[in-house]
């Protein structure tokens, strides 16, 4: 099990050192629920690719390191940021720099990838005259689609 320097400098390495946040002032907004919760964490990380996003996953495993995944942190369900104290440390991986919405076929199913927000969904759906099945109304404040799920 790697320390959390260890840990942090082989984050760093995956995604870059400019995507591994460790400063109070820079992962408060992460690390802080529009609606509720907040708490401490040893990182934020934002990976830029689904492989990346394994790998960091990876080594928060092998670190033995809570990890809250996020996408958009707009606090409409709940559970992307810290509630309280932990008894290890805390990664946050936060996934919106995974952009991407992919169309299959002629539109009759998406592939969304983890940054994907509901305004890029709606976006690429309006052109064949199609709509995400739910449309929450919270595409203007920048809803992932995953967040939904």
């Amino acid at each position: 099990m790697p320390s959390n320097g260890g840990l942090l400098r082989e984050l760093a390495a995956i995604v870059g050192k400019a995507n591994v946040l460790t400063q109070d002032s820079a992962t408060r907004p992460y690390a802080t629920g529009y609606r509720y919760g907040a708490g401490p964490v040893l990182a934020v990380v934002r990976p830029a690719s689904p492989l990346e996003q394994f790998r960091v996953f990876a080594a928060c495993v092998a670190a033995d390191v809570i990890v809250i995944a996020q996408a958009a942190n707009t606090g409409l369900t709940g559970g992307s940021t810290p509630d309280g104290l932990y008894d290890r440390p805390l990664v946050i991986i936060n996934t919106m720099r995974i952009k991407g919405v992919h169309l299959l076929g002629a539109g009759e199913q998406v592939v969304c990838l983890a940054g994907a927000t509901l305004y890029e969904l709606e976006r690429v759906l309006s052109p064949i005259g199609r709509e995400p099945p739910s449309v929450i109304g919270s595409s203007c404040i920048g809803a992932s689609v995953i967040g939904g799920v």
